[in-house]
This record gives structure tokens, C-alpha cells and sequence, in this order.
């Protein structure tokens, strides 16, 4: 029984025709003369097997037991049954499918007996076990001391290596067959498919195979899974003191790894038994820990392999007992070199992309593990791969999760025992890493990587829908979320709001977050807590204050601060105090206030939290990326169910995004039109609100919106009612609102209506619906109140109605013609107040849609027209004959509806030359039927006889339609404005509108009569073009506070461009002009005007484009954002116009007195559009060649900066080398140089060829050496002139010592006294001291004459 194995595992099957095996390649008998011979040889080999198999399974373990005193023969493992199966495994592969699987049968057989041979030894196992007992003194050892015998550990190694073999050669072969298959499916792909019937035969003999494949793959992996399982549970037995023979052990580990390599999803798991690979590798490490080390090398191996290989390896940590292999795994894991600086960096950030999903994995399932290893993941989080951060992110937010929800488990059975914080240490450790893992979540929302950031903030989405998100942590996570929506990617703000939508969802506070109840209840808790503040704190606050009072120095800030102390210590004294401690009831109630206090402040803080970030989220929602958009839509719908006052905002603005050329994004807005005004909150749209409430939503939503959010209102009403989403009786209840209410709620229940009706006329177009529409919209309520709002609302709904048809006897037209007068006498503005200005002004929009309501339904619009103007005129015009003057608001509502009307004909000229042409066009088509069908009636000449008269016909059709066109052309440019009866007030509107004697000073009819002058010229050419002239000084002469008359005017310029686009040209520099003008609201228009007209090819581009390009830097962020639009519309274009212009506006740019950081701010988002390598070439070198043309170092600079921002290629190197002499002498500037560096740098990083390199190389040479040679100049002339004006200071200094010298010289010349002492005594004087004077004197004189004329020299 002792003694080393007669089979030892060999390296390779072809070692076992060596020493110690000696076997043989065939047996001795073996026939293989022909194919028939052959295979009967293999059935003779498999019978062999097969018998042995019997044998085994009829005598067990006593098949490998001979009694004492007998020659061990081995019977059962004898070298035919070796020999036999060798030769069948050697040659498996090219076995007969039939043969092959009574093969795998046989092994599989082998298996199974040897295994529960050893898991069931019986009665040798009892007859051992007697021997050696009787052997051994006290009945020491017994059942635990059998081991089998040596001949039994042969075979089991034995015929497990034979198995393994054969699973080894079918999971190579099905691998290459794998590789094979994606081969040649690849390369037939492009090939015709002739041999159909062939390959769907050969199809179904692969798919016979594949099942049989299928079936002995399953056997083999259960027979080794059952093979691992006894040797791991009776070690013992099998091996003497339990000490495994790693080489036997290790085998299941080994065909496992190659099974789990073939195991990429749920199907082909299946079929390689992934499962029984997982148990087999399992077992192995449980009955080996010797192995462990091998194991876990293997599997971190195939971790860096295969990425299909995670789950699976962390689902075996679950099935080993004990951590010992997740943990080994982890230490691994954490040894793993993630820095760049190998040569195999490729393989390497494949391997950790498939390591890194293992630690998230295993945190899922085994979260424990992962967090008492935590500490050798943690440095991996300063690594460079993302994906490694990204994982770890992830198993801290398993982490988090599942201590949780222990924690809430632990607090649970505590509440039911009567123990008093048994592990308050393993609590207090765990807060610690509970908050320890939240840091590191909350600072990694701030990763370098987009991929880690976003990873971060949905961990935090994920704890906070699973409530696992301390309340503590609720404001930071709040506050970080809003920070990220100002992200760079997409990804990082989608998780972002999705944050905040789950963050609103699971608040803790109540199911309303309104702030300004919260707000009333702080106060209230505070005014509380004020007057019931403890006697001792009370008394020390009375002190301070008293104490404060007496001294002057203090003010009430500080006194607010004392009083605001005070609460705090009363706060935290009562919060300081446990509940278990006896408490008065005056104590309690305070106590209930302050924590009442702090939930309020906290929710109101929540609140706030959302209601300051307004500008995040509509930046969300203007976003050109529709995740953005989606998410923030979804986003208010969640706020409005909250009540959060920035969702109805919010809504609204969303709503502008109707007119999205995204349908997704259309039918998100609807949905979230749906959900927040139509459908019961939370129901998805499926549940729709009571009719009363729904109409109730509309009408508050309509009440306080703007023009613009009133058309995309309609807009989504309209779908919304022509998909019949909106019950009918939704509008019977804003018919009653509409006859029974006063006010702006009648007003907004008409509009509504009005909105309704342009998807579904029929909901105002009846008799009894314009009868209601009367007495509700322009009945007497309407002319005693002036409710213009009503007037107007219901015009809107007049203009869906279909114009009447002459017929006294239908209800419908008499009431029509009912409406019609009262919209004759608001136009006329008879109801009007002529002493109140606000009035007027709300008047005017009821004026203007009644005019439209008049052209919509009355069978002559021109003749009621004309009633409108001459009332106004009898109005004005027709007073006493000693009044002189007319009042302004009647002449300035008298303009008004002068240029409406005159605009208004020539839209119905229009029409009605429409339907001249249709109806032409229908009756030539029927003339064209008849004369089709009678040409197949008659011969051959008739039938030529037809076809003349068709192209005559045909003739006279295309005059008439010309003629048509013509005369249309005539009314609108002569009859309009040249002759009708609106020809006879223009006069008196050009004098308004020119004002020369400055005698017409109100504002509204300035406003009004230029608006009419701008809607006459929108009709005529030529009068266009005689008082383009007047409309421009006007412009330029409006008063500074009347930005109103100027925005009117530039909207108009735009019209008129539209219109005469060659009469406006000459003056489209005026135009530009306005986008430097002080008011935000006149840049604004202007800028959009221009956008229209340049977008529409309306206007040409030029050197203009310049003031367009400063807008870029506007103040106004609106303004700002309509200049990017511009730009970005414009790069989208095939003729390159950003590329023409940038040239002219790098001039312009830089000839103004702008900040470096604005030119720079605007060529940066300019230069972005440069995509193209010609196009980069080409700017290159307009940019090198204007260096010459540069008058300031700070314009070279900008051209330098603006070189740099460019792509790099080789001929902008070249353009940059061969034009070196343009722009050396710049060089010496450190901002010029900087910026040519950069160039340099971003082309070495790109460079390929040597020769590049070396260009390159030589070319920073230059730069360094011009550099430097360039300072030492400046240097030189800075010394230079420093010296020269040191020398000119020490001239004047010089001047002003010699003319004091003078005036002394002059001063003692002219003085008396010195020469009477002279005289005095000149007699005691020698004789010769006189002339020694004189030529002192002389000789002073001429010094000053030769100094004098030395500086002048100088």
C-alpha cells in the first residue's frame, strides 16, 4: 500500500510511451489492414473497457484489495485495460461518432464507479478497520485510519487524466471550430448563395453533431464534478493523513478553466456545463488549500483574458467555503501595476477593463469580503485606468446597500431583546466607514474621468431608491448633483438629474415641498422659541442686551446676533437633554418645537436648494442634446407632483420646446403637458384629472404666460385635442367660466378656447357657440369694463371660423353679422378712454385681432374697412371749427389701425389672387378630362383637332394667370397706398413720423404712427424706397428711453428686408449699427432680425459680421447664446462662410480697443469651426502673411494666439518654416512666443516622419535663438532710452542752475551797494586787482555762452 504511484500525471498524453508507463501507440493485436478492420479494433478495445467497467461496479472497492500473504496482480488495473484506453483517447478525434461516445460513455462509467467506490468502501472499510483495531491498543484510530490501497489511487488518477484528456482534445476542438466558423463566415459573406440546398443539408449534420457534442460534453463535466467531490469529502481515504496529490487534485481545475473560457453567456454556459466547472473548481479549493495559490493565479489570468469571466468568478467566491479565496483574489487585484509605463500597455488596460467589473461583482454578492479588503482596492482610485475607479465606485455603493439594510435588520432585533448595545464599538466603527466610503463617493462625483463621475452619482441615485442615503447626506448629495448638471458630458448631467429626480422622490420631509409654508412655520417655531427660552439663558440674554444697549458702539446687528445666540443655546440645551430623563411638560413641548424647528429648516433648506437652481436646469432644458431635455422634462414633471414652485416655470419654458425638429422631443413636452395639467400625478397619462380641475390647470397656465408661451400653448393644446386626449367636456366647462366669470378668468377661459379651436373649429363654428361667444367676449360686459383682454381672446376665436356666406336667413350669418359690428366699434375705439394711456395701450392688441376676425369672416372685409377709417376720421377730424388740435391717443389709435388695415389688404389681395389661380387651374384640369375623353370618342383628326385646342387653351390659361399676377402687383405697389383711400391720410402720417418741430412729443403716437408708416412701406416698393431715408433718421434721432420705438423699427427693417432685399441694401450698416446700441431689448431684436436675414440668404455677410462676433461677448446671456446659434447655423453650411469671414473679422477685432481675453474668448469659439486640413492650411497662411501689416506687438500677439488654437499638419509646418523671416522679429515678445510653442508642441505630439521631426526640431531652434536675440534688442533699446532720458534731465537741471546763475550775475550788476564798496576800497586794493576782476568776470561770461551752446548741441 505504501510507496510512491505507479502513475504519476504526466506533462503530455505522448509522455505515457515512456518510462514508467512503457505503453504502446496501438496494442500488439491491433488490426487496422483496412477501415472495417480498424474499427472493429476499437469496438474490441471499448468491450475491454466496458468488461473492467462491470467488474468494477459488481465488486467495488474489493476489486483493488488482496488479502495478506497474496502478490498484489492489480487485476483491474492491469496493462490491457491501460493500454486500451490510451489508444482510444490517443485517437478520439478520428473515432466514429458512434465508437467516440461509447468512449465518453465508458470513461464517464469509470468515473462514477471509482467515485462511489471511495465514498462507499463497505466491507473492505469494515474488515480494515476491524484489523486495525485489534491491532492497536485502546481502540485508537477505527473508522477515521482507512486508506485505500495504492492500486485504487492508480486507477482513480488513472482514469480521471483519461477523462480530462478527452474533455481537454473536445474543448480545443470546439474552439477552433469556433474560429474556424467566424473565418469562414467572414469571408463567404460577399459570396452569392448558389448552393443553398447543400448547406442546409450540412446544416442539419452540424446541428445532429452539435447536440451530440452537447450530450458528452454534460456527461464528461458531471462524471469530473463527481470525481472532484469525492476526493474533496474523502481525502482522507484516498490519501494517507489526508496530504492530496496536487498533480490528481488539480486536473478538474484544469478543464474547468478551459470550460468557463467557453461559458460567454447563458446559452453557451449550458452547454460548456459552466455550473459543474465552477462546483469542480470549488470543490478543489475546499479539499486543497495547497492549491490555492495556483487557483487564484489561474483565475486572475482568465480575469485578464476573458471579460465574460467576472460574474462567473464571483459567483465562485460564493459557492468556496470561507473568504480565503474572494480575499486572495482582492490582494491580487490590488498588486495589479496599472501605470503606463510598460511596453505592453495595450494588453494591460484590456486586462484591468476585464478585471475591474470582478470587484463590483463580488461586492454584489459578497459585500463583507470587499469591505474588510478595502483597504488594498483604495490606491487603485489614484490609478490612470478609469475603469478601475469606476468599479471600486461601484462596489462601495454594494457596500453601502447591504451594511444598510443590516444595520436596519440589527436595529430591529435589538428593539426585541432586552440587551443594551452589545456591539456599541462595532457600531461606532462601522458609522466611521459608513462615512469614511460617503466621502469617498461625494469626492469622486469630481473624478478627471466623465465615465468615474457618472459612475458616482448613479451609486448615489442607486442608495438613494433603495433608501439606504443617511439623512445627513441627503443636502451635500443635493448641492453636488445640481453642481454636476453644469458638466461638460452628457452622460455625467443625464445621472445628474436623474439624482435629483430620485432625490425628490425619496424625500424625507412631507409629500408638499411648497417653501412657503415651510417658510411661515420656521417663523412661527422661532417667534415660539423666543418666548420660551429657559430662565437662565433668558437672563443671560437679558444682560447682554441690556449691556449692549448702554453702549453706543453697538448696533442692531449685534442685538439680532445676541438674540440669535440665545435661541442657539436654548436649542442645544433642550436637544442636549435625553427623552429618558424625567422632563417637565413645559420642557417636553419645547423640546417637540425644536426638533419641529429643525425639520422645517431642513426641509426649507431642500427647497431652496432646488428653487436657486432655476438657471441650471433650464440650461438642461434649452440643451441641443435631447437626454438633457428629456430628463429635465421628466424632471418637473416629478417637481410639480412635489409642488415646487420652479416646475411651473419650468413647464412653461419647456413648452417653447414644441416647435423642436425632434419628434422625441415633442412627444416628451407632451407627455409632460400630459402628467403635470391633464393626467392624475403618478398614473403616466393613463388617469386623466376631473374636467373641472383640468380646465382649472389650463387656465392657469394661460393666465400669466407671455406671447410666446401662449403659441407653444396652443400648439400642444392643439395636439392634444386632435388626438382626442382632452374630454369634451373640458370645454363646456370654459364655456360656463366663460359666461358666468369676470375679469382676466374670462379672458383666460376664451383664450383657451380660442387655442382649442385652431385644432377643432367646430368647438366655436355653430350658431350657438358664436352666440356664446358673443355675449361672453364682445357683449355689454366687454364695453363697460374695457375688458380688451376678453375682446381680443374672443377675435382669436372668431378666426376660426369660416368666412360667412351671404344668406339672411341662416342664424349663423346674422350672428355673424352681430359680431361683425361689435368688432367694427372696437376697431373704431369707441369704448376707449381718450384720457387714460393705459387704455389705449390695452387696445391696441384687441384692435389688431378684431381687424383679423373682420378679414376672417366678413364677406367684404374692404367695404367694412373703409367704415372703420372714415368713423375714425369723423372722430378726429370732425370736431367744432375753432378746435385746432386733435387728441393724441385718438390719432395714435387712428395710425394704428391705418397701417393694419393697409397690411391686411394686401394679405387679402394675396388671397384672393390665390383662389383666382386655383380656381383657373381646376377648370383647365377639366377642360383637360373632356377633352381627353371625347379625343378617344372621334378619329384621328378630330383627335388633332383636340390637341390644338388644348395648347390654346393651355395658352390662354397661362396669359390669363400672368394677367392675374400683374394686376395683383398693380393693386399692392399703386392702388393700396397710391390711390385708394389710405393714400389720402400718408401725408399726414409722414409729417407725424418726421416730427421736424419736435411738436409731436408722445411717445405712443410716435410709436404708432411709425409702426403704420413701416407696415405702408411693407406694401409698396416705390414708397418703400422714397421713405427708407425718413425711417432711418427717425432710428437714429429716437430719444434714449424710448427703446420700444427703436426695437419696433429694427423688427420692421427686417420685413422690409424680406420684402425689397435690394432697396434695403445700401443701408444694411445701419442695421449693424444697432447691435452697439445701450439697450438690451433693441440688441436683442437686432440681432435676431439679422439672424433671420442672414440665415435666409437675405442679406450678405460682409465685414459686418464683426459687430456680430462681439455679441459673443455681450453682457446679456441671451444675446450671447443667439450669437452662438448664428455661428454654429452658418459652420453647418457647404460654402465655408466662417472660413471666408474670419480673415475680416481677425482685422476688425483686432484694430478695436478690446481685452485680450475677449478677442481671445471670441477666436477660440470662431477657430472651433475650422474642421477641415485645407481649410487650416489656407488660414495658416493668410495668418502668417498679415504679420508684415501689423502695427502693435498686442496684434501680433492676437495673431499668434489665433495660429495656435489651429490643427497641425505638415504643410502648416512647412507654411510655418518657409515664412519664418515674416514674423521673427515678434519673437521676442513672451505672449508671441508662448503661443508659437504651443504650435510646436501640438505638432511634435503629431509628427510621424523624421523628416517633420526634424523640421520641427529646427524650427524651435529659430524661435529660441530669435527669441533671445530679440530681448537682448529690446533690452538694449530699453537701456537705451532710459539713458537718453537721464541725459535729458541732467540738461534741464543744468539749464535751471545756469539761468539762477544769471539771475544772481544780474542781480549783483544791478545792485549799488557793492560798488560803493569797491570804491571804497579800491585805494587799499594793489593796483593790479582791478583787471584780475574784470577777467574773472569775462571769463564766467564766456564759460555760460560755451555751456549754453553745448546743450543746445546736445
Amino acid at each position: 500500500m505504501s510507496g510512491s504511484p505507479t502513475f504519476p500525471i504526466p506533462a503530455s498524453l505522448q509522455e505515457l510511451e515512456s518510462a514508467p508507463y512503457n505503453l504502446l501507440p496501438y496494442p500488439n493485436d491491433f488490426e487496422d489492414d483496412d477501415e472495417a478492420a480498424r474499427a472493429e479494433s476499437f469496438h474490441k478495445l471499448i468491450r475491454v473497457v466496458e468488461a473492467g467497467n462491470r467488474s468494477l461496479i459488481s465488486n467495488g472497492l474489493g476489486l483493488f484489495e488482496v488479502p495478506d500473504g497474496e502478490e498484489d496482480l492489480d487485476a483491474w488495473n492491469d496493462t490491457e485495460r491501460i493500454q486500451a484506453l490510451y489508444t482510444l483517447v490517443r485517437k478520439s478525434d478520428s473515432l466514429a461518432p458512434a465508437t467516440r461516445t461509447r468512449l465518453v460513455k465508458a470513461l464517464c462509467d469509470a468515473v462514477h464507479g471509482l467515485s462511489e467506490a471511495l465514498a462507499n468502501p463497505g466491507a473492505v472499510m469494515a474488515s480494515q478497520t476491524q484489523q486495525s483495531n485489534d491491532g492497536e491498543e485502546g481502540g485508537v484510530g477505527g473508522a477515521n485510519s482507512f486508506v485505500v490501497s495504492q492500486s485504487f489511487r492508480d486507477a482513480m488518477a488513472c482514469h480521471i487524466y483519461m477523462l480530462f484528456t478527452v474533455m481537454f482534445l473536445t474543448e480545443s476542438k470546439e474552439k477552433l471550430g469556433k474560429s474556424l466558423n467566424a473565418g469562414t463566415s467572414s469571408s463567404s459573406s460577399g459570396r452569392g448563395g448558389s448552393k443553398s440546398k447543400s448547406k442546409s443539408s450540412k446544416s442539419k449534420g452540424q446541428n445532429t453533431e452539435v447536440e451530440d457534442l452537447a450530450a458528452s460534453r454534460a456527461a464528461c463535466a458531471e462524471a469530473m464534478h463527481h470525481a472532484s467531490l469525492a476526493m474533496s469529502e474523502h481525502k482522507s481515504r484516498l490519501w494517507r493523513r489526508g496530504v492530496v496529490d496536487e498533480a490528481v487534485v488539480g486536473l478538474p481545475c484544469r478543464i474547468a478553466y478551459q470550460m468557463l473560457e467557453s461559458s460567454t453567456g447563458v446559452i453557451a454556459r449550458k452547454a460548456s456545463s459552466g455550473d459543474a466547472a465552477l462546483q469542480m473548481i470549488a470543490a478543489t479549493v475546499d479539499s486543497a488549500p495547497c492549491l490555492l495559490n495556483t487557483v487564484v493565479a489561474a483565475l486572475v489570468d482568465l480575469l485578464h483574458t476573458y471579460d465574460h469571466i467576472a460574474p462567473l468568478v464571483a459567483e465562485l467566491c460564493c459557492i468556496v467555503n470561507g473568504q480565503v479565496l474572494a480575499t486572495e483574489l482582492l490582494r491580487e487585484i490590488g498588486r495589479l501595476d496599472t501605470t503606463e509605463g510598460s511596453n505592453d500597455t495595450g494588453n494591460k488596460a484590456s486586462g484591468i477593463k476585464n478585471i475591474a467589473p470582478f470587484i463590483s461583482e463580488l461586492a454584489a454578492v459578497r459585500p463583507r469580503v470587499v469591505l474588510s479588503n478595502i483597504s488594498l482596492l483604495l490606491p487603485h482610485l489614484d490609478s490612470e485606468p478609469y475603469i478601475m475607479r469606476s468599479a471600486i465606485v461601484n462596489s462601495i455603493g454594494h457596500i453601502l446597500v447591504r451594511e444598510d439594510q443590516t444595520l436596519m435588520e440589527n436595529k430591529d432585533d435589538e428593539e426585541g431583546s432586552d440587551e443594551e448595545s452589545k456591539d456599541e464599538r462595532h457600531v461606532v466603527n462601522m458609522a466611521k466607514t459608513r462615512t469614511s466610503l460617503f466621502d469617498i463617493l461625494c469626492d469622486r462625483t469630481c473624478d478627471i474621468t466623465s465615465f468615474t463621475r457618472g459612475a458616482a452619482l448613479k451609486v448615489l441615485n442607486d442608495l438613494t431608491e433603495k433608501q439606504s442615503l443617511p439623512l445627513d447626506r441627503i443636502m451635500p448629495v443635493t448641492a453636488i448633483a445640481i453642481d454636476r448638471l453644469q458638466d461638460k458630458a452628457v452622460m455625467v448631467r443625464r445621472y445628474a438629474m436623474q439624482l435629483l429626480t430620485s432625490l425628490l422622490e425619496n424625500n424625507p420631509f412631507m409629500g408638499m415641498l411648497n417653501p412657503e409654508p415651510y417658510r411661515e412655520k420656521v417663523r412661527e417655531l422661532e417667534a415660539y422659541l423666543k418666548c420660551n427660552i429657559p430662565e437662565e439663558i433668558l437672563k443671560a440674554r437679558d444682560t447682554a442686551l441690556e449691556e449692549a444697549k448702554n453702549d453706543e458702539s453697538q448696533g442692531e446687528r449685534e442685538l439680532h446676533e445676541i438674540e440669535s445666540a440665545a435661541l442657539a443655546a436654548a436649542i442645544a440645551d433642550a436637544e442636549a437633554k435625553k427623552e429618558e430623563e424625567a422632563l417637565s411638560e413645559a420642557e417636553s413641548t419645547f423640546l417637540a418645537k425644536v426638533r419641529a424647528l429643525k425639520f422645517a429648516s431642513q426641509a426649507l433648506a431642500f427647497t431652496e436648494l432646488f428653487e436657486n437652481s432655476n438657471a441650471s436646469f433650464r440650461t438642461m432644458l434649452m440643451s441641443s442634446n435631447s437626454s438633457d431635455v428629456t430628463e429635465a422634462l421628466r424632471f418637473f414633471v416629478r417637481a410639480k407632483h412635489f409642488g415646487l414652485p420652479c416646475a411651473v416655470t419650468g413647464t412653461k419654458k419647456a413648452l417653447a420646446l414644441m416647435w423642436s425638429n425632434e419628434a422625441n422631443i415633442q412627444e416628451e413636452v407632451l407627455r409632460a403637458f400630459i402628467e403635470v395639467f391633464v393626467a392624475e400625478p403618478g398614473t403616466e397619462g393613463k388617469e386623466l384629472l376631473p374636467e373641472n380641475q383640468i380646465a382649472q390647470n389650463l387656465l392657469d397656465l394661460v393666465r400669466e404666460a407671455n406671447v410666446s408661451e401662449l403659441a407653444s400653448i396652443e400648439e400642444a393644446l392643439g395636439r392634444l385635442v386632435k388626438k382626442e386626449i382632452i374630454p369634451p367636456d373640458v370645454f363646456s366647462v370654459l364655456w360656463a367660466i366663460a359666461s358666468q366669470a369676470r375679469g382676466e378668468l374670462r379672458a383666460s377661459a376664451v383664450l383657451v378656447i380660442s387655442m382649442a379651436a385652431s385644432a377643432d373649429p367646430n368647438i366655436v363654428d355653430s350658431a350657438y357657440r358664436l352666440q356664446n361667444l358673443y355675449d361672453a367676449g364682445l357683449g355689454d360686459h366687454i364695453e363697460e369694463n374695457h375688458d380688451w383682454k376678453t375682446a381680443r381672446s374672443a377675435a382669436c376665436a372668431l378666426q376660426r371660423v369660416a368666412r360667412a356666406k351671404v344668406d339672411p336667413s341662416s342664424a349663423k350669418y346674422i350672428i355673424l353679422d352681430l359680431i361683425s359690428e361689435r368688432l367694427v366699434a372696437i376697431a373704431r375705439g369707441d369704448w376707449c378712454d381718450d384720457a387714460n394711456v393705459d387704455d389705449t395701450n390695452a387696445w391696441f392688441c384687441a384692435a389688431e385681432q378684431s381687424i383679423n376676425a373682420i378679414f376672417t369672416i366678413c364677406p367684404s372685409p374692404e367695404k367694412v374697412s373703409m367704415e372703420i377709417l372714415l368713423g375714425h376720421q369723423q372722430v378726429i377730424f370732425g370736431c367744432s371749427d375753432d378746435s385746432s388740435t386733435a387728441s393724441t391717443l385718438r390719432l395714435a389709435r387712428f395710425f394704428f389701425v391705418l397701417g393694419h388695415i393697409a397690411l391686411k389688404l394686401l394679405m387679402y389681395t394675396e388671397v384672393l389672387s390665390s383662389s383666382v389661380r386655383r380656381a383657373n387651374a381646376a377648370k383647365t384640369v377639366k377642360k383637360q378630362e373632356s377633352a381627353s375623353t371625347g379625343a378617344t370618342e372621334n378619329s384621328e383628326s378630330k383627335e388633332d383637332e383636340g390637341d390644338d385646342a388644348i395648347e390654346a387653351e393651355l395658352g390662354l390659361a397661362a396669359q390669363a394667370e400672368a394677367e392675374t399676377e400683374r394686376k395683383v402687383a398693380e393693386i399692392s405697389e399703386n392702388e393700396i397706398v397710391g390711390r385708394g383711400i389710405i393714400s389720402l391720410f400718408t401725408p399726414m402720417l409722414l409729417r407725424v413720423v418726421a416730427n421736424e418741430n419736435g411738436t409731436y412729443s408722445s411717445p405712443v403716437l410716435m410709436q404708432s404712427a411709425t409702426l403704420a408708416l413701416c407696415k405702408c412701406m411693407c406694401i409698396s416698393k416705390s414708397f418703400c424706397e422714397k421713405h427708407l431715408s425718413l425711417l432711418f433718421s427717425v432710428l437714429a434721432k429716437a430719444p434714449n428711453d424710448d427703446q420700444d420705438l427703436r426695437a419696433n423699427i429694427v423688427v420692421a427693417l427686417g420685413d422690409l428686408a424680406f420684402r425689397f432685399p435690394n432697396e434695403l441694401e445700401p443701408y444694411t450698416p445701419k442695421i449693424y449699427a444697432c447691435l452697439r446700441d445701450k439697450s438690451i431689448r433693441v440688441r436683442r431684436h437686432t440681432l435676431m432680425v439679422l439672424t433671420h436675414l442672414i440665415l435666409n440668404d437675405m442679406v450678405k455677410v460682409k465685414g459686418q459680421v464683426c459687430e456680430i462676433a462681439l455679441c459673443l461677448q455681450d453682457n446679456e446671456s441671451t444675446i450671447r447664446d443667439m450669437a452662438r446659434l448664428l455661428f454654429h447655423e452658418l459652420s453647418k453650411r457647404t460654402n465655408s462662410p466662417i472660413y471666408n469671414l474670419l480673415p475680416d473679422i481677425v482685422s476688425q477685432l483686432s484694430q478695436l480697443d478690446l481685452k485680450q481675453e475677449v478677442f481671445r474668448e471670441i477666436m477660440q469659439f470662431l477657430l472651433s469651426f475650422i474642421k477641415k486640413d485645407r481649410q487650416n492650411e489656407m488660414l495658416l497662411e493668410k495668418l502668417v502673411l498679415r504679420f508684415p501689416k501689423c502695427t502693435t506687438i498686442n496684434q501680433k500677439a492676437d495673431l499668434a494666439y489665433c495660429i495656435a488654437q489651429l490643427k497641425v499638419n505638415e504643410k502648416g509646418i512647412k507654411c510655418l518654416n518657409d515664412n519664418f523671416k515674416l514674423y521673427k522679429d515678434a519673437l521676442f515678445d513672451e505672449d508671441v512666443l508662448k503661443n508659437f510653442m504651443s504650435f510646436i508642441a501640438k505638432a511634435k505630439k503629431n509628427a510621424t516622419k523624421p523628416e517633420t521631426k526634424q523640421t520641427l526640431q529646427e524650427l524651435e531652434e529659430k524661435f529660441t535663438e530669435c527669441a533671445a536675440a530679440g530681448m537682448e534688442n529690446v533690452n538694449a533699446s530699453k537701456k537705451a532710452a532710459r539713458a537718453k532720458k537721464r541725459a535729458a534731465r541732467r540738461v534741464a537741471r543744468k539749464k535751471v542752475e545756469w539761468d539762477e546763475s544769471e539771475e544772481e550775475e544780474n542781480a549783483v550788476a544791478s545792485d549799488p551797494e557793492p560798488e560803493e564798496f569797491e570804491e571804497v576800497d579800491e585805494e587799499n586794493r594793489p593796483a593790479n586787482a582791478q583787471p584780475v576782476k574784470s577777467e574773472r568776470s569775462s571769463t564766467t561770461k564766456r564759460r555760460s555762452g560755451r555751456s549754453r551752446s553745448a546743450a543746445l548741441t546736445a
